[in-house]
């Protein structure tokens, strides 16, 4: 959620006048809410001795895939219209 949300403020500030099909009700203080929500959540999951041993299994298992894109995946890329639209607006 938390690159999901440093991702939403990085198109508010590089595209703000492109037309877009939901509006945020809380502008940008609702992606900043749920970075802080995120953040604050694995830092206490980190804490309790329960949960930490999952969490850093899934960080481990997350740094093989990204492992992993950087070596194969990202050679195999196909755009997304998303992507493409994106790349065709790029605001310099």
């Amino acid at each position: 959620y938390s690159m999901q949300s440093l991702a939403f403020i990085h198109l508010r500030r590089r595209l703000p006048d492109i037309e877009r099909p939901f509006v945020s009700p809380l502008g940008m203080a609702g992606p900043i809410f749920t970075i802080a929500i995120g953040v604050l959540t694995l830092c206490f999951q980190l804490t309790d001795p329960v949960y930490r041993q999952g969490v850093l299994g899934v960080a481990v298992w997350f740094a093989a895939g990204v492992a992993w894109f950087a070596a194969v995946g990202r050679h195999r890329l196909v755009l997304s219209p998303e992507e493409a639209f994106a790349l065709d607006h790029d605001a310099d």
